[in-house]
């Protein structure tokens, strides 16, 4: 019984740190929030990434995580001999298009999947589902309550985009 709640609040927590940092993109890239807004949602992020998936999720989110035992040699060679072909016949758009295979990328966004894939479960994508839902809901309501003449354009894709995540992760919380 205890472990079973144990999962189900770290795939809540996994499912809270990702919207926090989702949300935390968004707004840094829309350029229209507070820096305590900011400090707030990253320190939920953060937290909840701690909660969740411990001392190696953050550090999987730093890019300081441990890639696997294999080297860099070893993987592309094997790379290669799924693909039949000598490394020096291997065209160089095959190789560029593997290399984005390999868990450890430049952007902190793409290093979260990895930090949280530990702590993901069935709670997480109920979590995620409703997360999103509320935020469609939620831009929904605030752009029918919307005092002006000109609602902002940024509303409407909040309820888009939460609605419609919503529908897309429905079909992960009964599968």
């Amino acid at each position: 019984m205890r472990s079973e709640l144990v999962r189900a609040v770290r795939g809540v927590l996994a499912a809270v740190s990702l919207l926090a940092f989702v949300a935390l993109f968004l707004a840094v890239e829309a350029r229209v929030t507070s820096a305590t807004v900011l400090g707030g949602l990253a320190a939920v992020a953060v937290a909840a990434l701690f909660a969740a998936a411990g001392r190696s999720g953050i550090r999987r989110l730093l890019g300081r995580g441990n890639s696997g035992s294999r080297g860099t040699a070893e993987r592309t060679a094997e790379r290669d001999a799924w693909l039949d072909e000598p490394v020096d016949d291997t065209a160089w758009t095959d190789r560029s298009d593997r290399a984005g295979d390999d868990p450890e990328t430049d952007r902190p966004l793409a290093r979260l999947e990895p930090a949280l894939d530990d702590a993901w479960n069935r709670w997480s994508d109920a979590a995620l589902t409703l997360g999103l839902a509320a935020l469609g809901v939620g831009a929904l309501v605030l752009l029918a309550t919307y005092p002006g003449d000109d609602p902002p354009l940024g509303l409407l894709l909040l309820v888009a985009f939460g609605i419609n995540g919503a529908l897309v992760t429905l079909p992960f919380v009964f599968k």
